[in-house]
């Protein structure tokens, strides 16, 4: 639904990537080839595909773990996404931030009450409701729940069978006072850093 914004042989600065499982929208080899970056993380069981898309071995962390990377903390959080090789969503750490990004996961039960603890800057959390993720409600919910600075949506405007408006996420969210902001594809978010102490 939405055309390629950038080249991704121009974000060669790029040090790091993540896969949280191994659907072709999270791990996509021609991507993956053109980015050439230095390190790849992802689950354990995620390995083999890691290497065979990504032509770099990767870092592998089971649910709960935690592994340093090229200046940054990924520890992998449990998600609900019935696919081989597993899923996991990672919380990433890098100076004063910290950004919880979810993969594909269904909101289950005690996943906001899991993420508190590091008290994501940013969540990023997917809306589209179908095929094993958790929809705009839950979404804000669950955001809210772990007291996100921002919860950003996506897994939406992508592919026709598979979207859903962030309408149902923006109302969510002024319903709970969970700040929020939707992204257009392409476009570039800058924040201010985050308060010490949050």
């Amino acid at each position: 639904m939405t055309r390629r914004v950038v080249d991704p042989a121009r974000l060669a600065f790029v040090d790091v990537v993540t896969a949280s499982h191994g659907h072709t929208d999270h791990l996509d080899p021609l991507t993956l080839r053109a980015l050439r970056p230095r390190a790849l993380v992802c689950p354990t069981g995620l390995q083999a595909l890691a290497v065979e898309r990504a032509d770099v071995f990767p870092h592998v962390v089971d649910v709960d773990q935690t592994v340093a990377v090229e200046g940054f903390r990924f520890t992998a959080v449990r998600a609900e996404h019935d696919v081989p090789g597993g899923a996991v969503g990672f919380v990433v750490e890098s100076g004063p931030w910290t950004l919880y990004h979810s993969g594909d996961t269904t909101a289950y039960v005690g996943l906001g009450e899991r993420l508190r603890r590091f008290t994501p800057d940013v969540a990023l959390l997917p809306i589209n409701g179908k095929l094993g993720n958790m929809d705009g409600r839950d979404a804000a919910r669950v955001a809210n729940e772990a007291r996100a600075g921002l919860a950003i949506p996506c897994h939406f405007e992508m592919f026709e069978f598979n979207s859903a408006s962030p309408d149902v996420f923006v109302e969510a969210c002024a319903r709970l006072g969970q700040p929020c902001r939707v992204l257009r594809a392409g476009e570039r978010l800058t924040l201010a850093a985050p308060r010490q102490g949050r």
